[in-house]
């Protein structure tokens, strides 16, 4: 019993994890209303920014930064709201979830899943621990 637990928590955090991607694009590419997760990128910073921090208003990308700064032998973490003209940014990358690898995951999980319950069922058990 305890074997079967631990086969089925290792395929289920698989199972979790998903299959993602960077996708790079100009700004004018992006639609700012999507509201996903990115990083943007100029000549001199690099920003990682949550759907939640920023907003896109004529040709500017308002953003709420999170900084950190070193005080009194203590990390100090704080947010500056923070003006990107959109012919500064260099490049955008977003991430995406990929369905059909996400996919092809939870089919294997499963199939994987049931081999081993088929192995159990016959007696047939494997590896000890």
């Amino acid at each position: 019993m305890k074997k079967i637990i631990i086969y089925l928590t290792i395929f289920s955090l698989l199972n979790l994890v998903g299959c993602y991607y960077q996708q790079q694009m100009t700004p004018e590419e992006y639609n700012f209303d999507e509201k996903l997760d990115l990083q943007v990128t100029t000549k001199d910073t690099i920003y990682s920014l949550s759907a939640e921090d920023y907003y896109y208003y004529k040709d500017t990308l308002f953003a709420t930064v999170s900084k950190f700064m070193y005080k009194d032998d203590y990390w100090i973490r704080y947010k500056t709201a923070t003006k990107i003209p959109v012919k500064d940014i260099e490049k955008l990358e977003i991430e995406k979830i990929d369905e059909a690898a996400t996919t092809w995951i939870v089919v294997g999980v499963v199939v994987i899943a049931a081999a081993v319950i088929v192995n159990f069922a016959r007696g047939d058990y494997g590896i000890d621990f």
